[in-house]
């Protein structure tokens, strides 16, 4: 719908702006919420006024386009050069060199009509809509105050000292006012600092008054009654700005920012003072010395698929969106959902629609954490026994490595929050003080499970790859690979019998919870429900690839596989 809009309306402006804003971030992320406030007023209300009143837009740096004959125009004023290359917002300069050349921009806030889908009301199932947006940009600005400040001093310098070095005051009084805005915060940066000093040294009178009676005869802080009228009438206007900066966040953001509205311009305004501090030592820093100024790179963070999606993607849409799996077998697999539950990802698996290493990559997506492959053989034995095979067979995790106090606990998939809250005191009781979760693939997990709590089977193997290695012939990313596709072919017995068409998804966790209960094995209480017959078991058994199956088969993989050249005898 950009370039669509765009189209439309480029050829009654020399220079297009779309309206730029943050995206939704986390409440309690003052910093990075501080820019939802400023883009929302200031795309929403501050410059539709400005492009009405004087014909000229400032650039953004995106949502921008121009057209042919002003590119042209801005090529031959610099002599091959579009953009102002001194300049450390080359996108403002650009737009006041337009107006001087006599090229207008324009601010465009167009709703296109988007199609959507929603819950159906009175049925199952989704119906499309179409829903009308604003067409934007949004961006994801920085949430630390350091990396803020380094971005807004750049605005600073470039906008305000180097804009008022380079462009001076030009066009007519609309335009000289609105350049006066674009500079006065070399004035109310520091004069509002000022003022919370004062602020906090009123408060600090008034509290001394109250907890130290004996502190009346203090010399009163207001002693004149016009300065009241004055103080009033400001606190007027300071009211009227927070509504105005409250209305336009909900406006585009939602009530649910509203609230903290008032906070955060305290944070604004502290950043914009380090912003004026760190802007002014480096002009005048340029100034003595004369050389030019560095372009101070902003750090720049960028969203993950979850905060795109802002919590509401779900895990056929992760899949979809990273290509991990196709639109028929999404579409197959929740098809096969409504006649029997199974949770998404394992039904994918269950129809060899996803690779559980690309599973275990979308679980950690939505999840903002890691994922990562792992071998058990190489987790030290004391964080092995964190957890017994039981309990880690149960919440199907295991855990990896500690880091200090905190433990690194691989999961196959993600667990509900009471099982979460269980892990963590489990691992509580054993003096660790942190829990990071991480996504390992179901074929890793279920290989742990089943082998790294007891007595190492393939340790035969294991002396050969030693000797291979010895002798130059195997390196470790060959080795890592070769255990990888072991463990990749592993699967619970559960899973088998599911995929073989023996028994439900409800009838394995009512087997579970049976299993847990008397302590037998899952075998043995399918077998007892008169779930699954023994003969299915047995079978069920053999696919899942014993010790002894993978012994045979890692050997023949060794003697079979051909001699890396690089390591091949001189």
């Amino acid at each position: 719908f950009g370039l669509k809009t765009v189209n439309w309306y480029v050829d009654e402006a020399a220079m297009i702006q779309m309206p730029v804003l943050s995206m939704d971030r986390k409440w309690t992320q003052l910093v990075a919420c501080h820019y939802m406030d400023e883009f929302a007023e200031f795309h929403t209300k501050d410059l539709p006024v400005r492009s009405a009143l004087a014909r000229m837009t400032p650039s953004a740096g995106v949502a921008t386009a121009f057209h042919r004959l002003a590119m042209l125009a801005l090529v031959e004023e610099k002599n091959g050069l579009p953009f102002n290359t001194d300049s450390l917002t080359e996108d403002y300069d650009v737009a006041h060199r337009l107006s001087a050349l006599g090229y207008p921009s324009a601010f465009v806030r167009y709703h296109a009509r988007v199609p959507r889908q929603r819950k159906a009301w009175f049925r199952k199932g989704m119906v499309d809509i179409r829903r009308r947006e604003l067409v934007s940009t949004k961006e994801f600005f920085p949430h630390k105050f350091a990396y803020s400040v380094r971005q807004k001093a750049r605005w600073t310098l470039g906008i305000s000292i180097m804009g008022w070095a380079q462009l001076g005051w030009f066009g007519g009084l609309v335009n000289r006012y609105y350049l006066f805005r674009d500079r006065k915060a070399l004035l109310t940066a520091p004069v509002g600092m000022f003022g919370y000093v004062i602020v906090i040294q009123l408060l600090g009178l008034l509290l001394v008054e109250r907890i130290w009676p004996e502190a009346v005869n203090l010399p009163p802080v207001i002693d004149r009654h016009w300065v009241w009228v004055i103080v009033t009438i400001n606190f007027l206007f300071l009211v009227n700005r927070i509504l105005h900066r409250a209305w336009f966040t909900g406006l585009n953001h939602g009530l649910k920012h509203v609230p903290l509205t008032p906070i955060r311009i305290v944070t604004s305004n502290l950043i914009s003072f380090g912003a004026f501090w760190r802007a002014s030592r480096q002009w005048i820093s340029h100034l003595i010395t004369k050389r030019p100024i560095a372009w101070d790179k902003t750090q720049h963070a960028y969203p993950s698929l979850s905060e795109l999606q802002q919590g509401s993607g779900r895990l056929g849409d992760t899949l979809r969106f990273w290509n991990h799996v196709s639109e028929a077998d999404l579409t197959r697999a929740l098809e096969t959902q409504k006649a029997g539950y199974r949770p998404l990802g394992l039904l994918l698996l269950d129809l060899a629609a996803v690779d559980d290493d690309h599973l275990a990559e979308a679980f950690a997506e939505r999840g903002e954490t890691y994922a990562s492959i792992f071998d058990p053989f190489q987790i030290d034995r004391d964080v092995l026994a964190l957890l017994t095979p039981e309990e880690a067979a149960r919440y199907g995790a295991v855990p990896l490595r500690r880091n200090g106090s905190g433990l690194d606990v691989a999961l196959a998939e993600p667990l509900p929050a009471d099982h979460r809250t269980a892990l963590e005191k489990r691992f509580g009781q054993q003096g660790v003080r942190s829990v990071r979760f991480l996504f390992a693939p179901l074929s890793d997990i279920a290989f742990a499970i089943r082998f790294a709590w007891g007595e190492d089977p393939f340790s035969g193997v294991r002396e050969q790859l030693e000797r291979l290695r010895a002798a130059g012939r195997l390196d470790a990313s060959r080795e890592a690979m070769l255990w990888r596709s072991v463990r990749a072919g592993y699967a619970r017995l559960g899973d088998i019998l599911i995929r073989q068409g023996r028994i439900s998804h409800a009838d394995l966790q009512t087997a579970l919870a049976a299993s847990r209960a008397d302590g037998r094995s899952l075998g043995e209480t399918l077998t007892r429900l008169n779930m699954v017959s023994a003969t299915d078991i047995e079978a069920a058994l053999k696919d899942q690839r014993s010790a002894r199956w993978l012994n045979e088969h890692l050997a023949e993989a060794l003697r079979s596989a051909p001699v890396d050249p690089r390591h091949e005898p001189a």
